[in-house]
């Protein structure tokens, strides 16, 4: 495995927890739109990760098919904050506390991001996440995922 293809902090979490996994490399991609476009995975089993900024200075992650939307107000019940307190993480945020760039964030609780994981995609067998960057992706079952992400699964996308 190239240890150049995703970020260091996904890279020793994933090892430190002796995580079964491989990583794909292909050009930058932001968009579950340009991921259908211009990667050969199923669409069906690629799943998103959207980072936000919660009070105190904190971070959380909710992921869910990259098909699907996040219902907010269902994010912020799961997280259990106010769903005024959701907040995009910026760019600058994903980087500086979360070691990651848009189009890459994986769900994964690096620094102590809460992670919160739509149970869709515990119905999934392997999935096809971020790596921290755009330009590669993860390639993991969805019980190895669960398992090392020690995320919550909770319904929230829009039905």
């Amino acid at each position: 495995m190239n240890e150049d293809l995703m970020s260091p902090a996904i890279l020793s979490f994933l090892t430190s927890r002796d995580a079964v996994f491989k990583v794909h490399e292909h050009g930058p991609v932001i968009s579950f739109r340009e991921a259908k476009l211009s990667l050969s995975f199923d669409p069906d089993a690629m799943v998103k990760s959207l980072a936000f900024r919660l009070p105190g200075n904190r971070h959380a992650i909710a992921a869910m098919r990259a098909a699907e939307r996040a219902d907010y107000k269902k994010v912020a019940d799961a997280l259990g904050v106010r769903r005024a307190d959701l907040q995009m993480a910026t760019d600058e945020e994903l980087a500086q506390f979360l070691s990651m760039v848009s189009g890459g964030v994986a769900p994964l609780p690096i620094n102590s991001a809460q992670v919160v994981i739509d149970s869709g995609v515990a119905e999934m067998e392997t999935i096809y996440c971020g790596t921290g960057r755009n330009d590669s992706t993860l390639e993991i079952r969805s019980t190895e995922l669960l398992r090392v992400s020690c995320g919550s699964l909770s319904d929230i996308i829009k039905r």
